[in-house]
């Protein structure tokens, strides 16, 4: 399903908080085609293994957000935001559960993930969320950086549905089902890990504006090198003159999708009063599910 043109007009980014009523956690069951094209985004070898490299840094970052919002999960009081961290949690399973699904399809073309996989994992859980020191302000790291990662998941589902319309057709239906399933619950769960660090670290915004810049610099070191990774293994199936026309229509296409209406968006996590329902768009997620039948 596709979102309209009117559903878009009506979002906005007027500081408006939103308090979804609920964040319901879907038991959803995609299963993918093996017929696929190799390269399944417009033939393009950089955007497809971008988005490859998505799919296998999911799984293990989903789980990290799951660890890092659980930890403090008996510091909130608040009923309704304990509801929320749950559901938040049962989703993010979810998601690591269906990327992870496509790993089989990734495997069985030949593509050999286990290492890149592994280091994301390093990282991510034994280094990262290892980070503190006792009697400082140097704690919550995980939790902080979390937050960073789950406005850039937010802003890219948001991307994802400003572009259903012109994508349409450009990606297995299997495929793009998933990313726009994940996108909608993404815009639907990005207030809980921020809400729960408000209520848990009085130097949030410290800690938040600090981390932002290496967050984003380690996110798009890791894609890069995943999607590098995944082109070095392709290389008896590139065509070699084509390639620097396909990083241009890469740069220019999928890449330009993703970021060129959320610069704005993504410079207001530095504000002091800043909160992700700030970017009203929630009836993007909504119009996404009122069709689908998903338990």
């Amino acid at each position: 399903m596709s979102v309209t043109t009117e559903s878009k007009k009506k979002t906005s980014t007027e500081k408006k908080v939103y308090d979804p009523e609920e964040i319901k956690v879907r038991r959803v069951n995609f299963s993918f085609s093996k017929s696929n094209p190799r390269f399944y985004y417009k033939n393009n070898p950089f955007s497809t293994h971008f988005i490859n490299a998505l799919h296998i840094v999911f799984p293990t970052g989903e789980r990290f957000f799951v660890n890092s919002v659980l930890k403090h999960q008996k510091k909130i009081t608040d009923e309704k935001l304990k509801k929320q961290v749950r559901n938040f949690c049962g989703q993010e399973g979810i998601h690591s559960s269906m990327h992870e699904r496509f790993w089989n399809i990734l495997k069985e073309n030949g593509y050999v993930i286990k290492g890149y996989e592994n280091h994301i994992d390093n990282l991510l859980h034994k280094i990262i969320a290892k980070i503190e020191i006792e009697g400082t302000r140097i704690n919550n790291i995980d939790l902080t950086a979390t937050v960073c990662l789950e406005h850039f998941t937010a802003l890219f589902g948001h991307a994802i549905f400003m572009h259903v319309d012109t994508n349409k057709g450009t990606v297995p239906e299997d495929i793009a089902e998933l990313f726009q399933w994940h996108a909608a619950e993404e815009i639907e769960h990005k207030n809980v890990a921020f809400d729960v660090f408000q209520k848990v670290d009085d130097a949030e915004y410290t800690k938040r504006v600090l981390l932002m810049p290496i967050v984003t610099a380690l996110l798009y070191f890791y894609l890069s090198v995943g999607t590098g990774m995944l082109m070095y293994q392709d290389r008896k199936y590139l065509d070699f003159k084509k390639l620097p026309k396909q990083f241009m229509e890469f740069t220019t296409g999928l890449l330009n999708d993703l970021h060129s209406d959320l610069y704005k968006d993504y410079f207001n996590f530095f504000k002091r009063d800043f909160h992700p329902s700030f970017l009203n768009d929630y009836n993007l997620a909504e119009d996404f599910f009122k069709d689908k039948s998903y338990a």
